[in-house]
């Protein structure tokens, strides 16, 4: 599938590359990466995300070139969708998004849709990172300081510091040569993980006071309200990491964090710490991921999502 990807980028001259909303490290400096190599090549790139890119990665090279509102897109030739398992998930601009005729879907989720032809996904993967960093190796193309910090960023984070599972051997040697080739390891981690504002610890303390634990403490369950938010003048991007933490307690196999988007909507976000597939407790609920993170949106009142949340791990740890 390289190859056809590659065949997309050389005979097309003006490219749109987009990611899911809310975006991520991975979704970030994937998207960055594939600018970056564009640009390069003497291409026409344009980098669009719906939502705005959360402070802690405007550190990212070519970050403040990403766009957030388009005109058109009748002048692209092709798009890179990355770190989506669907065409919905780039947000509001999904429809338009999907017209150009040239779609390139790169992906590790193992819920992936069919929105294009060109598929470049890889379940096994640590992230959308780590295979356009396979890409580019295949290409033989020069790997600049700027890819390399993006794609080490995109790595990192959804390795969780090479933490979770998903990291393998793979994982560590395409880490290494994106040290070699110019990331800062050390700047970057201290970017991402050492520059939290006082907003985003006073928000962290008002969550960690929902947490309940579940099924003789194997799941941790923590909400984050809209009333929260406004009380501590918080964005949405200063929730991140926060099921981790939940996550990180002893003995929690499942953690769970029930987000307010608005009035009777939720998005749900789900991590394992290996024993229990959380991909499968997801797809239960309508969303999908990973074994060990995955995510879902749920409409209605808090209550019943609480109990439709924990009826779905109870359903899928008994059938394990």
């Amino acid at each position: 599938m390289f190859d056809r990807v590659i065949e997309v980028i050389n005979s097309c001259s003006t490219f749109l590359i987009t990611s899911h909303a809310r975006p991520d490290g991975d979704a970030l400096g994937s998207g960055l990466a594939i600018y970056h190599l564009l640009r390069g090549m003497g291409k026409d790139a344009v980098i669009y995300n719906q939502d705005t890119t959360p402070a802690v990665y405007e550190f990212l090279p070519g970050s403040r070139n990403i766009i957030h509102s388009m005109n058109s897109v009748n002048g692209f030739d092709a798009a890179f969708v990355l770190d989506c398992s669907e065409i919905e998930r780039v947000g509001d601009e999904k429809d338009r998004i999907g017209s150009i005729k040239h779609i390139v879907n790169i992906d590790h989720h193992a819920s992936v849709g069919t929105f294009s032809d060109i598929l470049l996904v890889d379940c096994t993967a640590s992230s959308t990172g780590e295979i356009i960093h396979r890409l580019l190796k295949y290409m033989g193309v020069a790997i600049s300081v700027n890819i390399a910090t993006n794609l080490y960023t995109a790595i990192l984070t959804d390795t969780g510091s090479f933490r979770y599972s998903n990291t393998g051997s793979k994982t560590l040697m395409a880490a290494a040569d994106l040290v070699e080739n110019g990331a800062d390891c050390r700047y970057i981690a201290e970017m991402i993980y050492e520059t939290r504002s006082a907003v985003q610890i006073r928000l962290m303390g008002n969550t960690m006071d929902t947490l309940e634990l579940f099924e003789g403490g194997t799941v941790g369950f923590i909400c984050i309200t809209q009333k929260m938010l406004r009380k501590e003048g918080a964005l949405p991007e200063h929730t991140e990491g926060f099921v981790d933490i939940v996550r990180s307690i002893q003995g929690v196999e499942i953690a769970v964090c029930c987000y307010e988007v608005s009035r009777d909507r939720f998005k749900i976000s789900l991590r394992s710490k290996g024993k229990v597939n959380v991909e499968q407790v997801a797809r239960k609920l309508g969303g999908g991921g990973h074994a060990n993170a995955s995510a879902c949106r749920i409409e209605g009142n808090f209550k019943t999502v609480k109990e439709n949340v924990l009826g779905a791990i109870k359903e899928v740890s008994i059938t394990r």
